[in-house]
């Protein structure tokens, strides 16, 4: 499953959301890497960021809020990400953001992000919403 942005939205993502807190664990690639290739692609980022929205949901009503996404997303970064400006994001509009911050960690776009790549600040920004 994939999700497109719009132009728009995509590079205001980019321009918010590649800095991660200094206070962030640096994540491991094997931490997100099912089929252990030593890369992580797409497919299994939206599975682990999947997860990490079911937990932060904790009254399961299908959208995170503000509360919901304190340190993980800026209020201007949560706009961004709320096309339909209802306040929340739902499992959608959170997947794409995932799929943003992926392309902003995949500067050479061959569709994997290797550990090198995770360890920079646009991949410290994707692991935030992963684990």
């Amino acid at each position: 499953m994939t999700y497109r942005l719009p132009a728009a939205l995509f590079a205001t993502v980019l321009a918010l959301g590649v800095a991660a807190p200094a206070f962030a664990a640096p994540a491991t690639v094997a931490a997100f890497d099912p089929d252990k290739d030593g890369t992580i692609d797409l497919k299994e980022a939206q599975a682990a960021a999947s997860m990490k929205f079911d937990m932060l949901d904790p009254d399961k009503d299908g959208t995170l809020d503000a509360k919901e996404l304190t340190g993980l997303m800026t209020a201007a970064e949560m706009k961004a990400a709320d096309p339909d400006t209802d306040g929340t994001l739902d499992k959608k509009e959170y997947l794409a953001v995932v799929a943003a911050r992926f392309k902003a960690a995949d500067p050479d776009a061959e569709g994997t992000i290797d550990a090198k790549e995770l360890s920079s600040p646009a991949g410290a920004s994707l692991a935030m919403l992963l684990k």
